[in-house]
């Protein structure tokens, strides 16, 4: 697995996000632990939800 960029993950809607969150936490348990793929997808949660955060406050 890849880190995906913050640019990338800005074009997604929040549903293609939320999916997205979804599906790195499911294979995210098939990955060996410390390994790069588990480490890239920790980093692509982090993103995901720092993004999904920024747009819930940008509306209040």
């Amino acid at each position: 697995m890849r880190v995906l960029t913050i640019t990338e993950l800005m074009r997604l809607s929040r549903i293609e996000l939320c999916d997205l969150l979804a599906r790195i936490t499911t294979v995210l348990r098939n990955f060996p632990v410390g390994s790069v793929e588990q480490n890239n997808a920790i980093t692509n949660l982090r993103n995901i939800t720092r993004i999904l955060m920024q747009r819930d406050l940008s509306l209040g």
